[in-house]
C-alpha cells in the first residue's frame, strides 16, 4: 500500500527546479505520479502528487519542506488518489472560452458552475494577442465533472447567456471517453 503526498512549489523560475525536487523524491523512495508545472510571469509554479511507502511519509515530507527558502515556497499535504466517489455517474466535459480580456470572467463562470454542483477538475487560462488588433484576448479551457442531474443542453444554453453577458464565446462539449 502506498501513501500519497501533494506537493506545491513556487519560486522565481530558473533551470533545475524540477531536478532539485525529483532528487529529493527519489532519494526518499518516492515516485512522481502526476504533476502540473508552469511558468507564470517570471515564477515557476508546480503541483505534484508523489507516492511513497507509509513508513517513509514523514521522512519525505521533512525533506521536501526543507527545500523551502526565502525565494521558494513548498507545501506538502497527504492526499488520496483516484477519482471522487460517484465519478462514474457523472459526465466529463470540456469548456472552452475566448474573448476580450476583462476582470471577472473566471469568477462569473466558476460561480455559475459551483451553483450547479459542477466540479472544475482542471483549468488553464492565458492571455494572447488578438490576431488583427493585438488587444489582449483571454482564453480558458477547463475540464468539468458534471453531475447527472445537470442537462448538457441546459448547461450549454445557460453558459451561452453568461458568455453574452461577459462578451465572450463559451463552448461546452462532452469529453470523449478515455480507454
Amino acid at each position: 500500500m502506498k501513501s500519497f503526498l501533494v506537493v506545491t512549489i513556487t519560486c522565481p523560475d530558473r533551470t533545475g527546479i524540477v531536478e532539485c525536487v525529483t532528487d529529493v523524491v527519489v532519494a526518499h523512495g518516492g515516485n512522481w505520479q502526476e504533476s502540473r508545472l508552469a511558468r507564470l510571469g517570471g515564477d515557476f509554479a508546480g503541483i505534484v502528487m508523489v507516492s511513497v511507502s507509509p513508513e517513509r511519509v514523514d521522512e519525505l515530507t521533512q525533506a521536501l519542506t526543507a527545500l523551502a527558502s526565502d525565494e521558494m515556497t513548498v507545501a506538502v499535504k497527504c492526499a488520496s488518489p483516484g477519482a471522487p466517489a460517484g465519478r462514474d455517474r457523472n459526465l466529463l466535459c470540456t469548456l472552452r472560452l475566448e474573448g476580450a480580456d476583462h476582470e471577472g470572467i473566471v469568477h462569473e463562470v466558476s460561480a455559475f458552475l459551483a451553483k450547479q454542483g459542477i466540479n472544475v477538475e482542471a483549468m488553464e487560462t492565458e492571455l494572447v494577442s488578438a490576431p488583427m488588433s493585438a488587444a489582449p484576448l483571454f482564453q480558458m479551457e477547463a475540464q468539468l465533472d458534471v453531475p447527472s442531474s445537470v442537462s448538457l443542453d441546459e448547461l450549454r444554453k445557460r453558459l451561452l447567456l453568461i458568455g453574452d453577458q461577459l462578451g465572450v464565446d463559451i463552448e461546452v462539449a462532452a469529453t470523449p471517453e478515455q480507454p
